[in-house]
């Protein structure tokens, strides 16, 4: 009950600031970890949205890769000017897969330059695909 309550009086709180934000999409009001802070730096400004699920605040990021293996993918993740900010690799599950244009994809067949979704969750470090997902094994945070 008081989780709810809790809940329930930070998105009352929430909604004048995300419905004046414009364009950030309440980005400005999320109160990232220490620890997500500290793995990326740039997360507010990167931010283009927020998604809420399980009791958590998911937030949305867009990024492009640059490279796919067997291994490993790399994605830039871009702010809303489209310019790369920060470079993250990571290692999805072989089976792993991504929906782009209505069809599952295995992330390591991703093409450089595709778009893709990633989301991380404010309070602690981890990048999903999807809100909910399994979390993928981030390698290496570079900021460009």
């Amino acid at each position: 009950m008081k989780t709810t309550l809790a809940l329930a009086c930070t998105l009352a709180l929430a909604v004048p600031a995300v419905a004046s934000a414009g364009t950030n999409y309440g980005c400005d009001a999320v109160n990232f970890s220490p620890e997500v802070m500290a793995k990326m730096p740039n997360a507010k400004r990167l931010c283009r949205g927020l998604t809420e699920k399980n009791d958590g605040v998911y937030v949305h990021y867009v990024g492009k890769v640059v490279s796919s293996s067997a291994d490993a993918v790399t994605v830039d993740l871009l702010d809303k000017d489209e310019k790369a900010v920060t470079r993250v690799t990571f290692a999805p599950a072989a089976d792993q897969t991504v929906t782009m244009d209505n069809k599952k994809t295995k992330y390591r067949e991703t093409k450089p330059g595709t778009k893709l979704d990633f989301y991380i969750e404010a309070s602690r470090w981890g990048l999903f695909s999807n809100p909910g997902e399994p979390v993928m094994k981030v390698t290496k945070v570079e900021q460009l």
